[in-house]
């Protein structure tokens, strides 16, 4: 069964955007167009969705819809009907329907939706990911010595998200490691790490009435997870993940709203 989710990312990695909630990936449309024919929309789609989610709050807002459902089937039975047609039980996450429903992007969310339903045959013949699973376990081991929030949360993989995560709850999406496309387990293992840690960070900001936002939230994520790193021998491992990523937000601590340096202390003295 293809998941949902897979299908969605695939869709939103075609799309360029420069905002934080982009997952936009030039390895994973390359792989995907040497293992495609014939015509498709998927560019048209990808360039509606950027015209219209053009901040990081609209994006992460229109990705939602990847938690909608959990398999492409349960999609392929209520695709004739738009969102406001679809009732709590045609879904996996009653409680997200409102939402996307209500949303100011819904009309992105729309062609994101049908542009994932037109995908499912492409996703379906790619040539699947190629690694070790001993060799991913040892890497998540290995990590969760400085994201100890790991241990609690469901890890699960979604191909297209290759470099990047999500979290929900407690539900991590990361990507799949594959020799030959990448990413490594390593870089897998420590973007778990991070969003675990986002995690913790977001349940501690809550537990103190705080609004959890993008910007402290991933700033204390990231300040806290390179301090844990350092402190048990794996700096250099962390550093080595971090440094796949450009335009990265300030991690000196005056940078950080004090509110979340609170947090932040918090989450060290804790271990």
């Amino acid at each position: 069964m293809i998941r949902w989710a897979e299908l969605v990312f695939h869709v939103l990695a075609h799309v360029r955007s420069g905002v934080p909630a982009a997952v936009f990936d030039p390895t994973w449309t390359a792989f995907v167009a040497r293992h495609t024919t014939g015509e498709r929309t998927i560019d048209e789609d990808a360039g509606l969705i950027a015209s219209v989610a053009t901040t990081h709050d609209a994006l992460a807002e229109v990705q939602l819809l990847a938690w909608l459902f959990e398999g492409a089937g349960r999609t392929a039975a209520v695709a004739d009907r738009p969102l406001d047609a679809l009732r709590p039980a045609d879904v996996d996450a009653p409680e997200l329907l409102p939402v996307l429903v209500a949303s100011r992007y819904r009309a992105a969310i729309e062609v994101l939706r049908a542009a994932a339903e037109l995908e499912v045959g492409v996703v379906a013949a790619l040539p699947p990911a190629e690694h070790d699973p001993r060799a991913m376990d040892a890497a998540f081991a290995r990590v969760s010595a400085a994201a100890p929030e790991l241990l609690g949360c469901r890890i699960e993989h979604v191909r297209p998200l290759m470099l990047r995560g999500r979290a929900r709850g407690r539900r991590i999406w990361v990507g799949v490691p594959c020799a030959r496309l990448g990413p490594t387990v390593e870089h897998v293992a420590w973007q778990a790490a991070h969003e675990a840690t986002v995690v913790e960070i977001a349940e501690r900001a809550r537990a103190r009435g705080l609004s959890v936002r993008y910007l402290p939230l991933e700033q204390s994520a990231l300040f806290v997870l390179r301090a844990r790193a350092e402190r048990c021998g794996l700096g250099a491992a962390h550093a080595a993940w971090l440094g796949h990523f450009s335009a990265l937000p300030s991690l000196e601590r005056a940078a950080i709203e004090p509110a979340f340096v609170a947090l932040i202390d918090q989450s060290l003295d804790a271990r």
